[in-house]
């Protein structure tokens, strides 16, 4: 028989071959992304284009979608597994908006970039990682690409991100032109204290600061200074 969770007004499917005991006892506690899931409703303003970069299960995913002032969201997961969970997350909860969403299998990243990358899957698909791990579940090889070409050409108002540490990669040379916010859940663990500052810096320097209003603990929106000014 299929469990399903309902969620902040999301049905979420209990799934035991992506999910351990430990995510589901997670789930069936309603805990799972609660500070982001409290916070993106306020977050979102008319118009907005969003680029969820690391979906998951695509709980945050149906809430963009769902939400009458969202015009796109584009969402990027590395896990192959979970592609299909997504797709079934955005069906179940935001069929009737279908047009809207679109859900893409890739890892972003900027510098140099060709082929695939090892990504390393975690049987706690949250902590699967493209930073090599201990004993991974397996080891998919997933395709690369620009990230600042997809910001360029889906021109997004609203980045959502949640890649275990891989933020700050990602955003030390990024173009965030047109960008208004940017909501991340960041990993002192992974990238340290020198890290963290360094993230701070990179987002200070292209106009952002931290919105105290919409941040908790470590998921933070770095809000434009002119967003308002911007489309």
């Amino acid at each position: 028989m299929t469990e399903i969770i309902e969620h902040h007004g999301i049905e979420l499917r209990i799934d035991n071959r992506i999910m351990s005991e430990k995510m589901i006892s997670v789930l069936r506690a309603k805990t799972y992304e609660r500070a982001e899931a409290k916070q993106i409703n306020r977050i979102i303003q008319d118009g907005e284009v969003v680029l969820e970069i690391g979906a998951g299960i695509g709980f945050i995913s149906a809430l963009v979608a769902k939400h009458p002032m969202v015009e796109r969201i584009v969402s990027y997961e590395a896990n192959p597994l979970l592609i299909d969970v997504i797709s079934e997350t955005l069906k179940r909860n935001a069929e009737a908006v279908l047009p809207k969403w679109e859900v893409r299998n890739a890892v972003l990243k900027n510098g140099s970039v060709r082929g695939e990358v090892d990504f390393y899957v975690h049987r706690d698909f949250w902590a699967s990682s493209l930073t090599p791990i201990a004993n991974p579940a397996r080891i998919e090889k997933v395709p690369v690409e620009s990230f600042n070409s997809l910001v360029r050409e889906l021109r997004p108002t609203l980045i959502i991100c949640d890649i275990e540490g891989g933020e700050l990669e990602l955003f030390r040379n990024s173009d965030l032109t047109d960008v208004r916010k940017v909501y991340v859940e960041t990993h002192q663990k992974k990238i340290g204290r020198r890290g963290m500052k360094e993230l701070f810096e990179i987002f200070h320097a292209r106009g952002f600061h931290y919105d105290q209003h919409h941040s908790e603990g470590s998921v933070v929106l770095f809000s434009h200074v002119d967003r308002d000014g911007k489309r």
